[in-house]
Formats: structure tokens, C-alpha cells, sequence
């Protein structure tokens, strides 16, 4: 957009192979570990009954009712069903095993790297900006691990959001309407996606709008005549997004529960979150962010392993970036004319609109739902650095692309040391794989109903014994026991085959042990552990118990 963009030579489509490859081999390692956290398997048990051919458990019971089959809308009222389907080609070949839902979301990254290939090249014109972009994604710790289990964190948001990005840019200033229908329709996508996409839809509008707000004021007057001009466009591109997310507005026709979730949680959100204490949620976002840069979020692979470089070198950056825009008189220039200042600018102001975006919740104040930002911050280093290095002294280029391999370097050795981190702990607390031996035991000694009492245990038991152990989530998802809990388990208790599963205590989510107690008990039972599994270290994680008569328990808890 910069300038006219020169032919495709091969040594960079080589250079391109090279960074992808060099993306599954950081990727593909030891695919089954983390264990399945249980976001990845909710997502996975509806693609399975369909390919089962069994009812299908779809959220809210909302879906579309096809040949006698409900194809579910939504996994959840914020959380769309793109993995769901998207999965399903991959179960039916590689069956209901973890690497079908990794391989899966590591394909979805490699799309991204591509989109942000294409991006940073067309952003500043520059085929060497587009292979930094790609390569600095590629050996970025956050982008591998969040990749490889990509259901958890909705990482298709960010395929979509860098290929929506991808579009306008091809749009403007001078490419056919389809690419702003294409854009358009892909922002509703990404919105059915995740609804928490809105942010990124908000930092994109809101970056070209503040880019361009001097002259949009000093010809204000002109606005009329460019809204005419675009009103045809303007209409065909807001059709295209509700096509795009057409499923998240006949589930909320048929249930509201986005509406209705969104109500709910404006004050305080459904984990506790104020979100009126704007300055305290953007201290606990921007931290959050610093986080994603050197990695050190990732702790359930065994160890927290920092990259200090990664904040340091952006920081700096980023006071360039804003040293040298402010001396751009072209910043100024209408928005037709895409300046190298406007360029280098246009990915940190996505950045920081995100951020400002993302201080309210209806959840809580997780890191993980910058997934969506994935690509953004290597689109900042390269683009940014472009636009630093035009036409600077020798030290500054010299300094720039020294630090740019700093980064490579560092992350590289940072994604390493997770690796081995993760081959020594298999995962901690919901991500161990502990939850692999738990459903091989279920698999050979569950000859019953299977009763999970806590979260993070029924989805991935379902999902890893392809159906065959249908365990029953009875707890509920109130932080306290609602009135129908006792109706739930009274069935239950009266079949002595039944199997109770269990967080180990430092481990408990959703405590439900006291009110089983008080309705067994009367009963004269008690509980026998029939099983206990444990991360590699040693600790407990989760359990299996059955009830027996009093005085009979062969293990009882302590």
C-alpha cells in the first residue's frame, strides 16, 4: 500500500516455507501434552455424537433441526460453533484423541501466519516486512502453546481477525468491492466466533478512525457527499456481516442468552469482576499484556519461563514508532493516502484499543482472551520497525534489526525450555494429563452411571472413550448448591455401581462433598476411593469414588 508492490520472487516464497516449517516444528512435538483441558473437549463431544449419530447436547437446546438432527448454534452464549464443526473432519479420521483437536487449531495458526504474511506486506509494501511479521509470530511461545490448544482459547479469532484485517487493507485505496464484502463478512464471523471479537472490530474502526480524525474534521463538510458516494458499498458490506454471524442472531431469537448474559454481567460479572473499576481492570489488562509478550502465562507447562526481552524490545519500539509519526507532517493526510506514519502506527493503535476494550467482562479478567490479539504485536514489530528504518542512520538500522533477532532468538530459546518443561510435568492442574488415565481406568471399570461432581472432568471422559463413558456434570454451575441439587443426586445414590468423580481438595472448583455427604449418610453409606491419579510429580489431582455400606469402605477419605 506503501508503494506498488513488486513480482513474487521465489526466494521469498522459500523464505515463507521456511517460517511455516519452522512453525510446525515448534508446534508438533508432544502434541497429546498439555492433557485435553476441558474447554477443548466441551467443544469436541457434540462434533462426536453427531458422527455418532447420537442426540446431540447443544447449549440452551438451540440449534437447527435438520433430517431429525439438531445441529447446535452456540457452545456457549459468547462462544460460537466454528470448532465444533471444523472438527469434525478431523474425529472422523483421526478418531476422538487429542492431536484431532490440536492438529486441527494448528492449522488454523499456520493460517494465520499466512494472513500476517500478506498483512505486513501490504501494509508497508515490503515482502521483507512480511517475512519479519511471520517470523516473529512463528517463534513466539504465546502463539505456539495458545495454537496447539486452540479450542481452549477460540484462536480461530484470530485467523479471522487478521484475515478480515487483510481485506480492508486490499480494499483501500484503490482494490474492487469484494474485498470490503469479503472484510465485512468476515467481521461477523469472527464476532459468531467469540463475541469478545467485538473489541478487535472496535480497534480496527477506531484506529483508522483516530488515524485520520484531522482530516476528517478539517473536511467535515466533504462527509455527505463520501457517504453517498460509499452508500451502495456501505450496504452490500453490512449484509455481508450478518451473514457472517447470522447463527448468533437466530440463537438469540430463539433463547437470548447473549442478551441475557451480557445484562447479567454489565456491574459485576459472573466471576466477580467490577467492571466499574476501570482503572484496576486496565492495570490488571496491561499486565496481562506483558504477559503475552514474554510468555510468562504459560505455567501449567510446568514452569514459568519469562522472555524479558520480548516487553523490553516492544516498549522500545514503540516510544520510536511515536518519536518518529509525530515528526510526519503526512500523518495529516487524507485517508485515500496511506503515509508510512499512518502505516507504522495502525497496528499498536489496534493494540492499545483492544486493551482499553477489553477492561469489561462478563466472565472474568483472563489472559487468555487476547488470543484474538495473537498476531498484532509481531505485526507491530515489523511494520513498526519498517517504518522506523526509512531512511534512518546506520545505528538505528544497525539497532532495530539486532533487536529484531534478539526477539527471534530469545523466544526461540524460551519455546525450547517450555518443551522440556512440559515432557517433565505433563501438564499441571486442569491441563495434566492425568485426565488420559483417568478416562483408560473409566474405560475398563466403569460399569455404570459415572457422576461428575466437580468441573473439568465430564467433557474430556466423554470425549477421550469415544462415548462409552456418558459421565453426568450434577453440580451445577451456581458457586453455591442450588435447591435441585439433592433431586439430581438421589437417583444416582441409589444404584451402588455408580462412580463419583472428583478434584483432588486444593484442586476443588465447584465443592459439592458436604451436601453428598448429608444425603448419603442417613443412608448408612459411605464413600471408598476406587482410584486416585496424580501429575507426574506426585500430586494428587483426581479421584474416583462409590458408595458402600457403612464400615465397609476398603479406602475411605480422609
Amino acid at each position: 500500500m506503501a508503494k506498488r508492490l513488486p513480482n513474487w520472487p521465489g526466494w521469498w516464497a522459500l523464505g515463507l516455507a521456511a517460517i511455516l516449517l519452522l512453525y510446525a516444528a515448534l508446534s508438533l512435538p508432544q502434541l497429546t501434552l498439555p492433557g485435553l483441558h476441558y474447554d477443548e473437549a466441551f467443544e469436541a463431544v457434540p462434533a462426536l455424537q453427531l458422527l455418532l449419530g447420537r442426540p446431540v447436547t447443544a447449549f440452551r437446546g438451540s440449534g437447527l433441526a435438520l433430517g431429525g438432527t439438531l445441529f447446535p448454534l452456540m457452545t456457549q452464549d459468547y462462544i460460537g460453533a466454528l470448532n465444533l464443526y471444523a472438527a469434525l473432519p478431523f474425529i472422523a479420521v483421526l478418531g476422538p484423541t487429542p492431536a484431532a483437536l490440536r492438529l486441527m487449531s494448528i492449522g488454523f495458526g499456520a493460517v494465520t501466519l499466512l494472513f500476517t504474511f500478506g498483512l505486513a506486506r501490504r501494509l508497508a509494501g515490503s515482502y521483507g516486512a512480511g517475512l519479519a511479521a511471520a517470523l516473529l509470530l512463528a517463534v513466539d511461545p504465546t502463539f505456539i502453546f495458545w495454537n496447539r490448544q486452540g479450542v481452549f482459547v477460540t484462536n480461530i479469532t484470530a485467523t479471522i481477525g487478521v484475515a478480515a484485517a487483510y481485506c480492508w487493507a486490499r480494499r483501500w485505496p484503490a482494490g474492487s468491492v469484494g474485498w470490503s464484502i469479503a472484510g465485512a463478512f468476515l467481521l461477523g464471523l469472527g464476532l459468531y466466533a467469540k463475541f469478545l471479537f467485538l473489541w478487535l472490530i472496535f480497534a480496527l474502526v477506531g484506529a483508522v478512525v483516530l488515524l485520520n480524525l484531522p482530516w476528517l474534521l478539517h473536511n467535515r463538510s466533504q462527509l455527505p457527499a463520501l457517504a453517498k458516494k460509499f452508500a451502495p458499498e456501505a450496504a452490500l458490506a453490512a449484509g455481508a456481516f450478518l451473514l457472517g454471524c447470522w447463527p448468533l442472531l437466530v440463537y438469540n431469537l430463539q433463547t437470548g442468552g447473549t442478551l441475557l448474559s451480557i445484562s447479567q454481567n454489565a456491574g459485576t460479572s459472573y466471576y466477580g469482576v467490577n467492571n466499574l473499576n476501570v482503572m484496576t481492570n486496565l492495570a490488571a489488562r496491561l499486565g496481562q499484556f506483558v504477559l503475552v509478550l514474554n510468555g510468562g502465562h504459560l505455567w501449567y507447562l510446568g514452569r514459568v519461563i519469562a522472555n524479558p526481552i520480548a516487553p523490553i524490545g516492544f516498549g522500545v519500539l514503540v516510544v520510536l514508532i511515536v518519536i518518529f509519526a509525530m515528526r510526519r507532517q503526512s500523518i495529516l493526510q487524507n485517508p485515500g493516502h496511506f503515509s508510512s506514519a499512518k502505516i507504522g502506527l495502525f497496528p499498536l493503535l489496534v493494540i492499545v484499543l483492544v486493551i482499553l476494550a477489553s477492561i469489561g467482562t462478563v466472565s472474568a479478567l483472563w489472559v487468555t482472551h487476547f488470543a484474538v490479539l495473537m498476531p498484532w504485536p509481531a505485526l507491530a514489530l515489523a511494520v513498526g520497525g519498517w517504518f522506523v528504518l526509512q531512511n534512518q542512520p546506520r545505528p538505528i538500522l544497525a539497532g532495530v534489526s539486532i533487536g529484531l533477532a534478539a526477539l527471534v532468538v530469545s523466544n526461540l530459546i524460551t519455546v525450547a525450555a517450555y518443551h522440556r518443561a512440559l515432557a517433565e510435568s505433563g501438564g499441571l492442574s486442569a491441563h495434566s494429563d492425568a485426565i488420559y488415565d483417568l478416562s483408560r481406568w473409566l474405560d475398563e471399570h466403569a460399569a455404570g452411571t459415572v457422576v461428575a461432581m466437580d468441573w473439568g472432568l465430564a467433557a474430556p471422559v466423554v470425549y477421550l472413550t469415544d462415548g462409552r463413558v456418558n459421565a453426568v456434570e450434577v453440580f451445577g454451575y451456581q458457586w453455591q448448591p442450588d435447591a435441585q441439587l439433592t433431586g439430581r443426586l438421589e437417583n444416582f445414590i441409589r444404584q451402588p455401581e455408580t462412580l463419583y468423580l472428583w478434584r483432588a481438595p486444593d484442586e476443588i472448583i465447584f465443592d459439592r462433598s458436604s451436601q453428598f455427604k448429608a444425603l448419603y449418610r442417613p443412608q448408612n453409606l459411605e464413600e471408598t476411593i476406587e482410584e486416585a491419579f496424580y501429575e507426574r510429580s506426585g500430586r494428587p489431582i483426581l479421584g474416583v469414588t462409590r458408595l458402600v455400606a457403612t464400615g465397609t469402605a476398603a479406602n475411605p477419605p480422609r
